[in-house]
């Protein structure tokens, strides 16, 4: 207490040196917290239900295009079901999109279909209500639905007599059996066919025939026994994909499987990215340090006498140590106090710039465990920055220090020496990060300058979905389609109209295999892969897609069944290397019956899933080859897209009043969401970059500053023995460079081995991009250069005379 109550009084006899020490504090400690408050909410916060660490997910992969996750099939889905014995239960899902109609404007939802035991694998419980129980998994037993808390806040008002009571889900009733609490989040992106959280679930039925084998699009979840590890269950699920192979080598040969954790599924890829992240505030933390401890070596300067007294009277090492100790963790806790409160604007900040499917964000919070770790980082802080010049300054020179009267303290060589050190780390660090922040800047600017294959400008996008029970027929879906083009197309300010089934950038769509007429018929695991697209004739025309070859579907193919085919130069390139694909017939396999197609037309290159992505072979069908319920309607407008909306709902509304129009969007809107956790890091590496480049100047800065101050005597003497002030300036400037190019060269080793952790998170740019190393170091070299002129000015200024008076 005593050693605290004079640290106060200290710190408050030096208002000028506290405040500074405190603002840097509160800068790194107040980003630090801020980041690890994300970071605990989506990597590090258990998963809302019972043993998260025994669930897992179960993927399919084909061996021939390397590990990547796929969806998996229902039939091996029901067999893995059956004979294993590492999982205590499996449960499978997928996502699908319901009209919801009957309770004010209609509405489309998105919803998982769900195995009857879902949530109890989960240990997942309702709100309200109740969720499935097994019979519910049966035909004729399944129309029944669980509510997420969002929907039932938002459309039925938060009323819990819902429950019990039927709702009109694409024309059929359902009952409400139960209400989700708001904390049960269930959403995985890959694997996912509409991309957003679900708003509802609904049980899933197998009929007789779904053990035959065609058709992967479900995910499955499974529950460890106790005694299983993910590895065990890995090494089962070989063996069984394997005897799948044997029995079923037609449509298994070549697909295995992988177990993975689901907590790490339901992350996705944001993990790198908050990783690289954490790694960056804890440098500005570290320079905050280097910098508070030159602050701290230049105060114990000052009070040499006093310590030197300290000893001379018998305080022993340990006690003075402890004494500048305290002074130093009291000076953290303050910064850290204040750093709480500026991780509270800045968890906003973050949610703000944070991609809208982070995974648990609306959990990011400070909560206690954040606090722990602001509290934690404090104390830790304040012992990193003291120890130091604590040690520095308990082992004075006494014959020195009281002999020298009235003299100011310097703090000789050994000291003069700690602060270059801090200097040259500071300047280091500083590089490491603008280096890591100049590759991401660059990587956006190159991942933004990709051609996505399509005119963005003026796009309108607007997503519809027929309900089966009034559009069962594929001529009535495919007639209610080419009216709403014809109506929205005679509409003001449209230039032309689409549609397509899976747009760009709006989430993936179907592959499936082919083969060509003609050719030998590669095995099923070999067989080249096309993803599979319908489109509307004027689709082409809307996007500003160019045909390379060939024509676009004619009327009478746009409504009439005529087995042709127009396909991407990918495709073309890949699939015909030597000949003219025109006129040429592939069997794409995506209908029960499937007949060869004749290619009618080649049109270029789509970017589809990100604009990182590798383009794919795929085919275009028009509508009667395989009619969609579900389309997006693509408009050309002749300026401001979005003020069409109300109109094109009009039309729909006017065509069916039950009929919902949802996820209207800019084409320009959709390309900038995928890039949003690319955009998220780089702002964010950027803005910590450059909070690292202003503490280290103002480190540069105060060291020399320092330096003049204690080489006044020095300075004087040379300039009544002549010395100009340029020799004076030199001569500042000089020493402050070379303690800065030390610093930058550091930094250029340490940027070359750690850059590389960013190589993942990079597109068109290498980890040691010369041009971006040399840029950043011509940046830096330019702020030390300021950083030292401003002292060595103040230096040139000494007059002679009054400095050696003063002495």
């Amino acid at each position: 207490m005593q050693d605290l109550r004079y640290s106060i009084r200290l710190l408050l006899k030096s208002p000028g040196f506290t405040f500074v020490a405190v603002v840097a504090l509160a800068l790194g400690i107040g980003a630090n917290t801020a980041i690890f408050s994300v970071v605990e909410a989506v990597l590090l916060r258990h998963l809302p239900f019972r043993d998260p660490n025994r669930l897992v997910m179960v993927w399919e992969h084909n061996r021939e295009r390397g590990r990547d996750k796929n969806v998996i099939s229902p039939a091996n889905f029901l067999d893995w079901q059956d004979q294993n014995d590492s999982f205590e239960q499996m449960a499978g899902l997928f996502d699908f999109r319901f009209n919801l109609t009957g309770v004010d404007s209609p509405e489309e939802l998105v919803g998982q279909v769900v195995t009857a035991n879902f949530f109890d694998l989960l240990g997942a419980t309702a709100m309200a209500g109740r969720t499935f129980v097994p019979e519910e998994g049966e035909r004729g037993k399944d129309n029944v639905t669980v509510l997420s808390y969002g929907l039932w806040q938002r459309r039925f008002g938060g009323d819990a007599s819902i429950i019990g009571q039927n709702i009109t889900l694409n024309g059929q009733s359902t009952t409400v059996v139960g209400i989700l609490p708001q904390s049960v989040p269930f959403y995985i992106k890959k694997g996912s066919m509409v991309g957003k959280q679900p708003d509802l679930w609904l049980p899933m039925t197998f009929g007789p025939n779904s053990r035959t084998r065609q058709g992967r699009y479900m995910l499955s979840i499974a529950r460890l026994k106790p005694e299983v590890t993910i590895e065990r269950a890995q090494s089962q699920m070989d063996a069984l994909a394997s005897g799948f192979e044997e029995q079923y080598p037609d449509f298994n040969k070549g697909w295995g499987v992988t177990v993975a954790p689901l907590s790490d599924e339901l992350v996705g890829d944001i993990r790198p990215a908050l990783m690289v992240l954490l790694g960056a505030v804890g440098f500005v933390l570290l320079i905050a340090c280097a910098n508070v401890a030159n602050l701290l070596l230049a105060r114990a300067a000052s009070r040499q006498k006093e310590i030197a007294i300290r000893t001379a009277l018998g305080a022993p090492r340990g006690r003075i140590v402890r004494q500048l100790l305290t002074e130093s963790c009291l000076l953290s806790l303050i910064g850290g106090t204040f750093g709480v409160f500026l991780a509270l604007w800045g968890v906003d900040l973050l949610l703000a710039l944070s991609p809208k499917d982070l995974v648990r964000a609306q959990g990011v919070g400070v909560n206690f465990k954040v606090l722990a770790f602001a509290a934690a980082v404090s104390v830790i802080t304040g012992i990193v920055f003291g120890v130091v010049p604590a040690l520095e300054a308990s082992r004075p020179e006494l014959n020195e220090s009281l002999k020298e009267g009235g003299r100011s303290g310097t703090s000789g060589a050994r000291g003069n020496r700690l602060r270059s050190v801090f200097v040259v780390a500071q300047v280091a660090m500083a590089l490491v990060l603008l280096v890591c922040s100049g590759l991401m800047i660059k990587s956006l600017a190159r991942l933004q300058s990709v051609d996505p294959g399509f005119d963005s400008r003026d796009l309108l996008t607007v997503r519809l979905l027929l309900p089966g029970s009034r559009y069962r027929e594929d001529q009535k879906q495919i007639a209610f389609f080419r009216e709403l083009i014809s109506r929205v197309q005679a509409l003001p300010g449209v230039r032309s109209a689409g549609a397509i089934n899976y747009l760009p950038f709006a989430g993936p769509g179907a592959g499936t295999g082919f083969i060509i007429e003609g050719e030998p018929e590669p095995p099923p695991s070999q067989q080249p892969v096309v993803d599979a697209r319908v489109a509307e004739p004027g689709y082409f025309e809307t996007m500003r897609i160019p045909f390379l070859a060939g024509r676009n579907f004619n009327e009478h193919e746009a409504i009439e069944e005529s087995h042709v085919v127009v396909i991407n130069e990918t495709m073309a390139r890949l699939a015909f290397p030597d000949v003219d694909p025109l006129g040429r017939r592939v069997t794409i396999f995506m209908k029960e019956t499937n007949v060869p197609s004749t290619i009618i037309g080649v049109v270029r290159d789509v970017k589809h899933e990100s604009l990182n992505s590798e383009v794919r072979a795929m085919a275009y069908w028009p509508p009667p080859e395989q009619s969609y319920r579900y389309m997006t309607l693509v408009v050309r407008a002749e300026s401001n897209p979005r003020a069409l909306v109300p109109a094109i709902r009009s039309e729909v509304l006017a065509m069916d009043r039950d009929q919902p129009i949802s996820d209207a969007a800019t084409m320009e809107e959709l390309l900038g969401t995928s890039v949003s956790k690319s955009r998220f890091s780089t702002l964010l590496l950027a803005i910590f970059a450059g909070l690292a480049l202003v503490l280290a100047s103002v480190g540069i800065y105060g060291v020399m500053s320092y330096s003049v101050t204690q080489r006044s005597h020095e300075i004087g003497i040379r300039m009544a023995l002549g010395a100009k002030k340029r020799d004076v300036v030199r001569m500042v400037v000089t020493h402050g460079m070379l303690l800065s190019l030390s610093g930058i060269g550091v930094g250029l080793i340490g940027s070359f081995a750690l850059t590389r952790l960013l190589a993942g998170l990079l597109y068109g740019v290498s980890a040691t991009d010369p041009a971006t190393f040399a840029a950043i170091s011509v940046i830096l070299v330019a702020v030390a250069l300021a950083a030292c002129f401003i002292p060595a000015r103040r230096a040139s200024r000494v007059d002679p005379m009054v400095s050696l008076r003063y002495e």
